[in-house]
């Protein structure tokens, strides 16, 4: 009884030990990495590690995140990371409501009652990134420049594709989006609900490298972004698209889109309520949307393709100008 119980407090003692370096390396860490980014990069107030004997229970207080040369700037009261000890490639962050987008135009202010996000990795030397889940539920977003949108849960996702190198798989979920105040008003005498009943997203992304601990050497660049499904559903308009864009040598996007767009009368007065279009340009616009229609079968269904080509970008027969840009070209 008396080994067993010198094997007990022997073992206590280590792992003791371990949880103690352990927290000591993660806050050492993190105040090194803060005070080794570029002035007005990254800014904090306490780092703090606790939760001994089984979790390392990181805490940033007052963190500031920004890029000064595009004026933006990201804050939080504080961010919370978890890990057992046991397990820590698998760790789980935590943010409060209250977080404060600034730009140079507006403040965003994000309010909810859950945000979270879960990361693992791959247990090696090289950390490579295997799954990443983030989860809101009911947040809020509103701007001093008087709009404000929310929705009731979203779920976004990436992991890793054992089969090809450097892919992985996309997902996107956002369920009971409410729309700005404004724009329903704009859209009051349209059969539209007051909420975007889904947003939805499975797609593959091409690097050009692992996203890992070499990420910021490597720099990985998009190569392929493959959309297999997408899909959005507002009442009875029912958007869908399917395809694939890759980057060419000078950055920008080229590839086909097939779109599919159920209840496509509806998008005129929101492409006017958002000032895509004006609302003597919107008639125009909805005729040439009902030829198009008339040449797929249906009038009540709109199918179209986005295509991207020698770097400008074209809706059917409708021009939109330069391409989209996947990543840097070639030398940049």
């Amino acid at each position: 009884m008396r080994a067993l119980l010198w094997v007990v407090l022997a073992a206590t003692a280590v792992w003791t030990g371990y949880w103690w370096f352990g927290a000591s390396q993660i806050e050492s860490g993190v105040k090194a990495w803060i005070a080794a980014q570029p002035p007005g990069v990254v800014q904090a107030g306490t780092v703090e590690v606790h939760g001994i004997p089984n979790r390392f229970d990181l805490t940033v207080s007052d963190l500031v995140v920004a890029n000064p040369a595009r004026q933006i700037e990201i804050s939080s009261p504080f961010v919370q990371v978890y890990a057992m000890a046991w397990k820590p490639w698998h760790v789980i962050a935590a943010l409060p409501s209250g977080q404060v987008i600034s730009s140079p135009d507006q403040k965003v202010t994000v309010t909810s009652d859950s945000l979270r996000a879960s990361v693992q990795v791959h247990p090696s030397t090289a950390i490579a990134l295997d799954e990443l889940v983030g989860e809101a539920h009911v947040v809020r977003l509103a701007s001093d420049a008087g709009w404000a949108l929310g929705l009731e849960s979203a779920l976004v996702s990436a992991q890793e594709d054992a089969t090809r190198a450097n892919t992985y798989r996309l997902g996107l979920k956002l369920g009971n989006i409410a729309p700005d105040a404004a724009l329903l008003q704009a859209l009051a005498a349209s059969d539209l609900p007051p909420l975007v009943d889904e947003v939805f997203l499975d797609a593959h992304a091409v690097l050009s490298a692992k996203l890992d601990k070499n990420a910021a050497k490597s720099r990985p660049q998009l190569l392929a972004l493959e959309i297999d499904e997408t899909r959005a559903t507002w009442g009875s308009l029912q958007f869908s698209a399917k395809g694939t864009l890759t980057a060419a040598p000078d950055g920008l996007a080229e590839g086909e889109i097939a779109l599919r767009v159920a209840g496509w009368k509806r998008l005129p007065p929101i492409l006017v309520a958002l000032g895509l279009v004006k609302p003597d340009i919107a008639p125009t616009v909805e005729r040439m949307l009902g030829i198009i229609a008339q040449q797929g079968g249906d009038l009540e269904v709109l199918q179209i393709s986005l295509i991207c080509k020698d770097g400008r970008m074209v809706l059917g027969p409708l021009p939109l100008g330069p391409a989209p840009r996947m990543n840097a070209a070639a030398g940049l």
